[in-house]
């Protein structure tokens, strides 16, 4: 099935809250898209690209941040 214009700027704002980790708008989001989609279908491209995004944001590690040494007298 197309992909909507509706449903292709949902996925953009949901990816936007997905890389700003701000799960409960994607969560809502993500409703959001699956609700797009006719009833007789399984999942549409939209979602599968949803839950794509959330999937790639899972299995990347988290970054670290390197360690600071503060110097005395600074």
């Amino acid at each position: 099935m197309k992909t909507t214009s509706l449903e292709r700027s949902l996925l953009k704002v949901y990816r936007q809250a997905v890389r700003q980790d701000n799960w409960i708008v994607a969560e809502h989001l993500l409703a959001a898209i699956e609700a797009c989609a006719p009833p007789e279908y399984a999942m549409t491209d939209a979602v599968a690209e949803a839950y794509f995004a959330l999937l790639t944001v899972e299995a990347t590690p988290p970054q670290q941040t390197p360690a600071t040494r503060s110097m005395p007298g600074t």
